[in-house]
């Protein structure tokens, strides 16, 4: 009697001992062929292409069986794929083209640090006190550093009073004789924003955003102190050596017109070319 439970005993034991033994052949055989990518491989764009498997059967595989082909080099080409499209983020920031179109940052072509500018401008002078009138001259300018420059601008420009004319005509004297004044600025330049201009697809001029701030002299008898200047302007380079610039300037100036003595503003407006060297 005591024989018939140890048999009964051994026949559940080894019952179980055969389900586990199958649950772990179906779980190591299986693992493989429904496993996740690797972490960091990149999922094929079409589900339909050939990667080693047959999209008729799913893994490729009747058995279950993992595919054991193509493995190596997947991973291969996924590596490669990541340094070619590294390689070609780098291109892009250094202003490769792709596809006949120019992407990303692109490196600036004109360079100012260590270099002198000279430029020949002129352009329209509005006064507060006096006659809208012209002015031109000339400026010479050098870059410390890419984004600063140092400038010395020489302008000559005709003064007139506005009601002269008039007051002329009226009692047959002279109230503001006309003059010619002469100015010298020292004006300092920075350069924060870099431009590009595309004119076509092969065509692309790049450019200059300043601003500019000085204090000088005006050399004329309305004048009585210092001339303090700001202002804002553009420049386009063609090459290495010439550029095209667009100067807005407010020079407020200390003058005493017909007795009377004011602070004004006298807004200017001029272009010009500039030769560079160095």
């Amino acid at each position: 009697m005591p024989s018939a439970p140890r048999k009964g005993y051994d026949f559940h034991a080894l019952v179980r001992a055969a389900v586990v033994l199958a649950l772990a052949y179906g779980l190591t055989n299986g693992t493989s062929a429904i496993a996740g990518p690797a972490v960091g491989a990149s999922e094929p764009s079409n589900p339909f292409e050939d990667h080693g498997q047959n999209p008729d059967h799913g893994d490729g595989n009747d058995d279950g069986a993992a595919p054991d082909s193509g493995d190596g080099e997947s991973q291969a080409g996924d590596a490669e794929e990541s340094a070619e499209s590294a390689l070609h983020g780098l291109a892009c920031l250094e202003g490769d083209a792709t596809g006949g179109r120019r992407k990303g940052v692109q490196r600036r072509d004109f360079l100012k640090r260590h270099r002198f500018e000279i430029s020949g401008l002129g352009g329209f002078y509005a006064s507060d006190a006096l006659s809208s009138t012209y002015s031109y001259g000339g400026a010479l300018s050098f870059f410390p550093s890419e984004d600063f420059g140092l400038e010395v601008l020489v302008t000559r420009t005709p003064m007139q009073f506005r009601l002269e004319q008039p007051f002329t005509a009226f009692d047959q004297q002279t109230h503001f004789p006309s003059s010619v004044a002469w100015q010298g600025m020292f004006s300092l330049l920075w350069s924060p924003i870099h431009a590009k201009l595309k004119f076509s697809e092969t065509t692309i001029l790049h450019g200059d955003l300043f601003a500019v701030a000085g204090a000088g002299r005006t050399v004329d008898p309305s004048v009585q102190g210092l001339t303090w200047e700001a202002g804002a302007g553009a420049k386009i380079y063609f090459n290495r050596f010439f550029a095209f610039r667009l100067d807005l300037r407010d020079f407020l100036l200390p003058q005493e017109v017909l007795g009377r003595a004011r602070i004004t503003n006298n807004v200017t407006v001029l272009v010009g070319l500039s030769l560079w060297l160095g």
